[in-house]
């Protein structure tokens, strides 16, 4: 088992905030100096060009499941009281790609290296996929994996401008527009990236549902996207972390308020399938202490509240 987990480890372990948006201060002045070279770092470690290798095939897919179930065990075994949060996590995922109906849209916000894309590709053959990534070797490898998706080479925000972005040259999974929450042991080397708003960007009607995974950036995704929002109505599958962003000003209640001011409902995810009325505030923001109750949240538009209920039960075969 100890071999079987190290395996799943060094070639599917995206983080579970895998995509985007997250950073770091530099360690001394030689990273600082690093951090203002222009030039994308190669992110060629064996690990990585493995995982890269296995995400667009099935088998891929299969140890991703089967490192999700050793990982709950695994927890069990050692961290009782957090196998409900990593669940969630797990059971998020599983919702997000495989309940999108035959053509319609799925927005990946933070694609980072495509598991969601290939896990949706292969549950959801019918669906339409729009990504977004902000590393351009990234999108490189995107265009070429997953051809049959639109790949759009930018970071997703409340602003279109150009911005500094921070690559995790450890982690590349943990890169973000934020300079203050990575690691502080990894290195990180800054580019310039162009930043949109997803109002701005032109896409087709019909959108069902988005991830936003941008490590502690998701509200501004939402200030970005409030007219796609109020339009298309899609379900919503972010993350959220413990730690707020504050040289962004990207807070839990900030991020609470964005979503639930356009009558949108947040829940963990495995109270989808049940009368769940959403979390307040306050439990929102309970949520986030530790032991967390997920790290992985579902915003549901209240008129497709029992839509989405419904299409989660059979799913899950209640």
């Amino acid at each position: 088992m100890r071999i079987l987990s190290s395996l799943f480890a060094s070639t599917l372990s995206t983080p579970v905030s895998g995509s985007q948006l997250s950073a770091a201060l530099p360690l001394n002045q030689a990273a600082s100096s690093e951090a203002k070279q222009t030039e994308t770092p190669t992110l060629t470690k064996f690990g990585m060009d493995l995982r890269r290798a296995m995400v667009r095939h099935r088998v891929g897919t299969w140890l991703r499941n089967a490192r999700d179930t050793y990982d709950l065990v695994a927890t069990g075994k050692r961290h009782f009281e957090e196998v409900g949060s990593l669940a969630n996590d797990h059971l998020c995922r599983r919702l997000m790609t495989s309940l999108v109906p035959v053509d319609k849209v799925f927005l990946d916000v933070g694609a980072h290296i495509g598991s969601v894309i290939a896990e949706l590709q292969q549950n959801c053959p019918g669906a339409k996929v729009i990504a977004f990534e902000a590393i351009p070797e990234k999108v490189a490898f995107l265009k070429q994996a997953f051809p049959q998706a639109r790949i759009v080479s930018c970071a997703v925000g409340q602003a279109d401008t150009e911005i500094s972005f921070h690559i995790d040259c450890s982690e590349s999974g943990y890169s973000s527009i934020s300079s203050t929450i990575v690691p502080g042991d990894h290195r990180l080397q800054t580019i310039t990236v162009p930043l949109r708003r997803l109002d701005t960007i032109d896409l087709p009607r019909g959108i069902d549902a988005m991830k936003i995974d941008v490590e502690g950036a998701e509200q501004g995704v939402i200030a970005g996207a409030s007219r796609l929002l109020k339009q298309e109505r899609p379900i919503i599958y972010f993350e959220s972390g413990p730690e707020d962003i504050a040289d962004l000003g990207f807070t839990k209640p900030g991020l609470w308020h964005a979503i639930t001011e356009l009558d949108y409902t947040i829940h963990v995810p495995n109270r989808v399938a049940h009368a769940d009325k959403g979390l307040s505030l306050e439990m929102f923001i309970d949520s986030h202490d530790y032991p967390r109750r997920t790290s992985n949240y579902i915003a549901i538009p209240t008129e497709r509240r029992d839509e989405y209920r419904n299409r989660v039960r059979a799913f899950l075969k209640f």
